[in-house]
């Protein structure tokens, strides 16, 4: 076949294509396989290089700022356990003013997880991928542990509590007292206290790991405001109001219990705007505390009980208290009248259920002084005279009805036909009103209401005989011989008087004789 000149010239372009075509094939698979061998070397020698940090810790690994790169366990651990020792070796300083006290780590036996860090140190990064691993090794890591340490608290309380001894300052209740007619004040002082919280945070959150220089803190104090000051006592210059009520001395008991519910409440302060509780200042009635048993109203019934005869003391104080101007904020009356009270001016009390409080209401501390005699309870406040404004108060009650009381019949067939006896007395009901009257100068100026008190009836309880009189029994024949025997007696008395006046008739008969003549001559010398 004859081939023209252009396909010629064609064919010979073919030619060269494919010539060149092989030459880079040849080329392409010298580069491939110069690559392959290289990335067999690289890997190789990545390999090498990761295996020979196999048993080293990885750089850039640190522990509490402690470089641990390329250490084994034992070498990282030898690093830490020097560290420990300088650590206890460090102390906390508590200031306070001119004073400070010393807290060492040493003395709170610190015990170190250096085992755990230093295996949580090695183990860093193993987990990676082997390139991963190799970046790791020639970058390094940016990763600082803690090294954790469990301590005992107990001297740290003690190291408190040190400090509070030394730095606390009690606060003192300024206190007034009487001596016969003249008021004594003694000062108050302000209190300061360690505030253990916060200084408790305060050192706990200084202690840590890290190889610092020693830490100083600054005790954190609390200063307390006493809370009867001088100044306020000082306003009270006199008695404002007293009240008393007698009782049996005879009952040694219950004389008792007054003399020790008026010595608790003896020397108490109520501040203004304060609330004085009954209860809480008396508190419980308990043989423990040296009360005795004593008459008490228990379901509308006299019964005994531990504290008997303490509502004699509240009443007592009732009536002080609200002579000085100050009602009340908790009072309750007795169920029925007491015998040291008139209706409706009586506070009973009762421990967890009944409370007798009250409220002051002036802008002055008052006093209440308490005290026994023999035969009475008598409690005086005393207060600011002028802050009185001239007013004085009493407290009277005004019956508004009568509740009657009904009685219980009950036939007994002990007691004779008509025979009466009460076992329980009936009593009348009774609802009165309190007031407060208000006086300035002498003069009354008000009348406020102040309680509406029921007093409960009790109904009474009475026998009645249903026993008939026995006649006797009549024997006719002992009647019989009685009244003849008492015949023959009356006949033997007559004829006994009769001979004997007969006999005494026969002797008189001869005088009458031998006196005529006599007469006769009497009777002619008379003529």
């Amino acid at each position: 076949m004859v081939m023209n000149f252009e396909e010629r010239k064609s064919m010979k372009k073919k030619s060269k294509k494919n010539l060149k075509m092989q030459r880079y094939a040849v080329i392409a698979c010298s580069v491939l396989a110069v690559s392959a061998a290289c990335g067999v070397g690289y890997t190789l020698s990545v390999k090498h290089s990761v295996a020979d940090w196999e048993n080293r810790i990885y750089s850039g690994v640190k522990v509490a700022g402690i470089d641990l790169s390329g250490k084994t366990k034992e070498q990282a651990k030898e690093e830490l356990l020097s560290y420990e020792e300088a650590i206890n070796r460090k102390v906390i300083t508590a200031k306070k003013g001119d004073k400070s006290y010393q807290l060492k780590y040493s003395d709170l036996s610190p015990k170190f997880n250096v085992d755990d860090t230093v295996e949580e140190a090695f183990k860093y990064g193993k987990d990676k991928g082997v390139f991963e691993k190799h970046k790791l090794i020639k970058k390094g890591v940016a990763k600082d542990l803690t090294l954790k340490f469990d301590y005992n608290t107990e001297p740290i309380k003690s190291f408190e509590n040190k400090i509070s001894k030394d730095l606390n300052v009690s606060v003192k209740n300024a206190t007034i007292a009487l001596n016969g007619g003249s008021i004594s004040v003694t000062d108050d002082k302000t209190g300061i206290a360690v505030d253990i919280d916060k200084l408790d945070k305060l050192i706990k959150d200084s202690i840590t790991s890290e190889k610092d220089t020693s830490v100083t803190i600054e005790i954190p104090t609390k200063v307390t405001e006493p809370k009867v000051k001088k100044a306020d006592l000082a306003k009270i210059d006199g008695k404002i109001s007293g009240f008393s009520t007698q009782f049996d001395p005879s009952n040694v008991d219950r004389s008792k219990n007054l003399e020790i519910a008026t010595g608790f409440i003896n020397g108490t302060v109520v501040m203004p705007g304060d609330t004085f509780s009954y209860n809480d200042t008396v508190g419980e009635r308990t043989v423990e505390r040296g009360f005795r048993n004593g008459a008490v109203y228990i379901n509308n019934k006299v019964e005994q009980d531990v504290g008997g005869g303490v509502c004699q003391v509240s009443t007592t104080l009732y009536r002080a208290i609200m002579g000085a101007g100050i009602k009340s904020t908790e009072r309750h009356n007795h169920s029925l009248k007491a015998t040291y009270s008139d209706y409706g001016l009586d506070a009973t009390v009762s421990w967890g259920y009944l409370d007798y409080k009250f409220k002051n209401t002036y802008d002055f501390p008052i006093y209440i002084q308490g005290y026994t005699t023999s035969n009475q309870v008598i409690f005086n406040v005393y207060g600011n005279k002028a802050g009185m404004g001239g007013k004085t108060y009493d407290l009277v009650a005004e019956k508004v009805k009568n509740i009657p009381a009904g009685a219980k019949t009950v036939k007994d067939s002990t007691l004779k036909e008509g025979q009466v006896v009460w076992d329980e007395k009936a009593i009348d009901g009774v609802v009165v009103n309190s007031y407060r009257i208000t006086y300035q100068n002498g003069s009354q100026i008000a009348k406020e209401f102040v309680a509406k008190d029921t007093y409960s009836k009790v109904d009474g309880v009475k026998r009645v005989g249903t026993q008939k009189a026995v006649q006797p029994t009549v024997n006719n024949d002992a009647v019989q011989k009685a009244k003849q025997e008492e015949e023959a007696k009356k006949k033997a008395e007559e004829e006994a008087k009769k001979k004997a006046e007969e006999e005494a008739k026969k002797k008189q008969e001869p005088e009458a004789a031998q006196q005529k003549p006599t007469q006769n001559n009497n009777t002619e010398a008379k003529q």
